[in-house]
């Protein structure tokens, strides 16, 4: 049997059958768990969630709600749909819609509440070409003008929600909306989104949240999940007893494992429970099997990637890695591709410098020392080096298509072979990372992404893990980045070449080394620039990035007297080719 599904469940038992979680207590509802629900015209009726695709964010000012004040209301436009200026009509008791832009989100409410408004529903907007009809990484909504004298709540919409209310509204339609509170939250059907037929394995990560949410204590409640195959029909069902939840209390359900069979498509898991029927309490999550794709992203692409902002880009040294996760099931395997996809190119393409476009491709072991459980605590480059498998890189040309997808053929690091093999029951990180320090535009790539699929908080196996000045857990708010692994099989569209830097070209003395390290270049012809980092155990770059222009051979000498003794990682990148090389000093 899979020893890291094991793993997994273990660890999610340890969370508690009924383990009370965060309850609502900052300012604003970014944080409150309801449900925004347009109820009618029935052509436009959904519900909408928090953080989810085409949902919601909420704000960090004004109220926070709880089950016992939640309600339903008239939809109307403000004004002049801006609610920048006072709002002269009476909307007492109204729900009030109003565009993004011009001035802040706060007064924008603030004008609403004081017409009489009972909420404020903000629309988005589209910000660029590039974005979509459901692009919405915003987060919670700041504060700003009269942001003290705010009393009631306030979100913010996705563009494609605000374009169906306002053609109901053009149709002569009423719009009615309702903030209402499930009892259940936060479902999650598997550990990857994407798993290839001969990589499936019995599920051990269906979990949901069920929320005691009356004043009183709940007995005898069943929870289901049911999971329905991709032709539609029912494969089977898991159900989960709970004899008694006291009221106020949030309970973490991990359901028994279920074993779905290996079938080509897209599965569907419904969980409903045994006490609340109405629709807002019946939670869908979904997982897929592929020939030969793992993927924590969705499969559906989401235009205009996701990255930081360049302000913070700065801040964290230029540099950025993220990792999805790949579980195997009791088939060893080989994997030949990642696929990954930049959404600016032409914003971080340096033309004519080749060392200044590249994009690292990394495959790493998780359990590094083999006792079953993640090694992933601190970065990539710190817990996960020696189980680094595969480091290859894609080098920008500038004819990139923007949000396409770049498949890069692996090589096994220790043999040179193509491709690289996966043990059975084992689990592996697929990584991509950027560098902007040799570009020198101050602007961060973006990396495809799709929108967000929610996964179980396993401790130990991060399933979309983020370094960034530190490392997250989670990756990115509301978007899950494209970082696939495919195995052998795969037939990709289009491919590049890595391009390896030979041993030859490069000498580094003295290794340890206590005062300086020296890099000797023999390279085959002047390159345009050679851009060279000394990362530490962090991932940072422990001494700033040298980069030299126009340059065949010499030596580049690096000042390490000031550096604690240890393991460092000399990053290499020329026109020729990259390498990442272990250095040590010891003074």
């Amino acid at each position: 049997m899979n020893k890291i599904f094991n793993i997994l469940f273990l660890l999610a038992l340890s969370f508690g059958a009924a383990q009370t979680m965060n309850a609502q207590g900052a300012a604003g509802t970014d944080d409150d768990g309801f449900v925004l629900q347009i109820t009618s015209p029935a052509s436009i009726a959904q519900d909408l969630y928090n953080g989810q695709p085409c949902g919601w964010e909420g704000s960090v000012y004004g109220p926070s709600l709880t089950a016992d004040q939640a309600f339903c209301g008239d939809v109307v436009w403000g004004h002049d749909s801006l609610g920048c200026a006072p709002i002269t009509e009476n909307l007492t008791g109204k729900i009030v819609l109003i565009r993004r832009g011009i001035c802040n989100f706060s007064l924008k409410v603030y004008n609403a509440q004081a017409a009489g408004a009972v909420a404020c529903v903000i629309i988005t907007h589209y910000s660029n070409a590039a974005e979509g009809p459901c692009t919405l990484s915003l987060g919670a909504m700041s504060g700003g003008d009269s942001v003290n004298a705010v009393t009631i709540p306030s979100v913010i919409i996705h563009r494609q929600t605000g374009e169906q209310i306002d053609a109901a509204f053009k149709a002569g339609q009423k719009v009615t909306m309702c903030f209402s509170f499930p009892r259940m939250l936060s479902p999650t059907a598997a550990s990857m989104y994407a798993t290839p037929l001969s990589q499936v394995a019995p599920m051990r990560a269906m979990t949901v949240l069920y929320n005691n949410r009356s004043g009183a204590t709940e007995n005898d409640v069943v929870l289901k999940a049911e999971v329905f195959d991709p032709s539609g029909a029912l494969n089977g069902t898991v159900t989960y007893n709970m004899p008694v939840v006291e009221p106020g209390v949030d309970s973490f359900v991990v359901f028994d494992p279920y074993d779905a069979p290996a079938m080509k498509g897209k599965w569907t898991v419904r969980y409903t429970n045994s006490l609340h029927q109405e629709a807002l309490d019946t939670l869908y999550a979904y997982f897929e099997h592929t020939d030969y794709t793992f993927a924590t992203d969705n499969l559906t692409l989401d235009p205009g990637g996701i990255g930081p902002s360049n302000a913070d880009f700065e801040t964290n040294s230029f540099y950025l890695q993220s990792g999805g996760l790949c579980l195997m099931g009791d088939n060893a395997a080989k994997a030949t591709y990642a696929t990954f996809g930049i959404s600016n190119p032409a914003d971080i393409f340096v033309p004519g410098d080749p060392s200044a476009n590249i994009i690292g491709v990394a495959v790493y072991k998780a359990d590094v020392d083999g006792d079953g459980a993640g090694d992933l605590s601190a970065s990539f480059i710190d817990d996960l080096s020696s189980g680094l498998l595969s480091y290859n890189e894609y080098t920008l040309t500038g004819d990139e298509i923007v949000d396409g997808l770049i498949h890069v053929p692996l090589t096994d690091l220790n043999t040179g072979n193509a491709g690289i093999d996966l043990e059975a029951g084992s689990a592996y990180y697929v990584s991509l990372i950027y560098d902007g320090t040799i570009a020198g535009t101050g602007v961060c790539a973006r990396f495809v992404n799709t929108l967000d699929v929610g996964y179980a908080p396993f401790t130990g196996y991060p399933t979309t893990p983020l370094f960034f000045g530190s490392l997250f857990g989670g990756g990115w708010s509301g978007a899950m980045v494209v970082q696939r692994l495919q195995l052998e099989g795969f037939v990709p569209t289009k491919t590049v070449e890595p391009s390896p830097l030979a041993d030859s070209k490069v000498n580094i003395t003295p290794n340890p080394a206590s005062e300086f390290i020296n890099l000797e270049l023999n390279l085959d012809a002047v390159n345009p620039s050679v851009a060279v980092s000394i990362l530490d155990a962090k991932g940072r770059l422990a001494i700033s990035s040298k980069v030299e222009k126009n340059i065949q051979n010499g030596v580049m000498t690096f000042n390490v007297n000031n550096l604690p003794s240890g393991v460092y990682y000399m990053w290499i990148r020329t026109a020729e080719g990259s390498t990442m090389k272990k250095v040590s000093v010891a003074h």
